[in-house]
């Protein structure tokens, strides 16, 4: 004798058939985001590849068809850059600047945020929240005073640059060095303070080597900051003083060179972009750490 169906079964096959259909809509989300993400990719990716092939190209085939691939690959566009920018002499003022400022920025924020978060006192907060609301000062709100005040202080030269970056590029490592700092157990403090450790010594031996996500997170940031800025050196620094001020020379009322300027936005870039492949892991790992756990 056959079985009769319950009252169950169609509920049952009415719930599959709803879990069915809400896994293809999550399997067509997943493939809809993959397409948009793909072309949000190609979009960044698509002006890099443009300057490296029209790197190759005279000016003649660049504003012929510039998005056709070179005739031939040779390397004349970048021994002329190469010259015409004194590659070597400014690329060392800007690693100089960038090394020094970057270092500047690690020591200083480090050393103020941890003063600031083991200090329990309305004066280190309110200097806290100094730190943070500076961070949302634009600064072309401060770029004629600093001007002014780089000048009196006799700072528009590649070393006093140095110091201006220091103090520009403080509030957001503070900020997230102070984050990162409140996790770290102050007992393990306490005891080297007891076998008489110094403020000093308990900072650079202890504290300081656990900061290093976030002294990476912070060097990658500020060097690609400080490596690519153009305003500050352009209203503190002689003109072709870093790479990024050395563009400029292509463009100008009588010339334009876009080969040439091709050419050497690949060779200042490369440095940078090495860089930046190989601590890119370190972002959002030392960024979650700063600020999240903050």
């Amino acid at each position: 004798m056959a079985k009769l169906p319950t009252a169950k079964q169609p509920m049952m096959e009415e719930l599959m058939r709803l879990e069915k259909k809400d896994t293809d809509y999550k399997k067509l989300g997943w493939i809809v985001l993959e397409i948009v993400m793909f072309l949000a990719a190609f979009a960044f990716l698509f002006p890099v590849f443009l300057t490296l092939i029209n790197s190759f190209k005279s000016d003649a085939e660049i504003a012929l068809n510039p998005l056709a691939m070179p005739k031939h690959f040779g390397l004349d566009n970048y021994v002329q850059a190469w010259k015409e920018i004194n590659f070597p002499v400014v690329i060392g003022n800007t690693f100089v600047i960038t090394a020094l400022s970057t270092i500047g920025i690690i020591l200083v924020s480090s050393m103020a945020a941890y003063i600031l978060v083991r200090t329990r006192s309305k004066l280190s907060w309110a200097l806290y929240f100094l730190f943070v609301f500076n961070m949302v000062v634009p600064f072309q709100t401060v770029m004629i005073p600093l001007n002014v005040t780089a000048t009196k202080l006799n700072l528009k030269n590649v070393l006093g640059i140095i110091p201006i970056y220091i103090g520009l590029g403080c509030p957001l490592a503070v900020f997230m060095y102070h984050g990162f700092i409140k996790t770290i157990p102050v007992q393990i403090e306490e005891s080297a303070a007891i076998d008489g450790a110094s403020v000093i010594t308990i900072f650079f031996r202890l504290v300081f080597p656990l900061l290093g996500p976030i002294h990476a997170t912070i060097a990658i940031l500020d060097v690609l900051w400080i490596w690519n800025d153009f305003l500050l050196p352009l209203i503190i620094l002689p003109s072709r003083s870093t790479l990024q001020l050395a563009q400029h020379i292509f463009f100008g009322m009588y010339r334009k060179e876009m080969a040439l300027a091709m050419a050497s936005l690949v060779l200042s870039a490369s440095p940078i972009v090495v860089f930046y492949l190989a601590l890119q892991k370190y972002i959002i790992k030392g960024v979650a750490a700063g600020a999240i756990k903050g």
